[in-house]
């Protein structure tokens, strides 16, 4: 199974959160770095499993507001999705 480590503190805006899910996912050149192509990609694009493991949480919803909830959710639905392929950790760092 992969693991790709997302670190909250790193998301200083939505483009860089977008940037990172890119890079670190994999994902095709022509994602559109917005919440309903992550959804597109996440169920259509990526290799599974992967557990994605999203570090410092809290910092990121400091930094991104609602935005890191947003996508927060579309972990949550993908997961559903793919019947648990795809999972999502929130790790705290404390």
């Amino acid at each position: 199974m992969n693991k790709v480590v997302i670190q909250g503190s790193k998301l200083t805006d939505k483009n860089m959160l977008h940037q990172i899910l890119k890079q670190e996912l994999k994902l095709p050149a022509h994602y559109g770095e917005n919440l309903d192509a992550l959804w597109d990609c996440l169920t259509a694009d990526i290799q599974l499993p992967v557990t994605i493991e999203w570090v410092d949480f809290q910092k990121s919803k400091d930094l991104l507001g609602d935005y890191a909830e947003n996508t927060l959710e579309i972990f949550n639905e993908a997961e559903k999705f793919t019947g648990g392929k795809l999972k999502i950790k929130i790790i705290s760092n404390f």
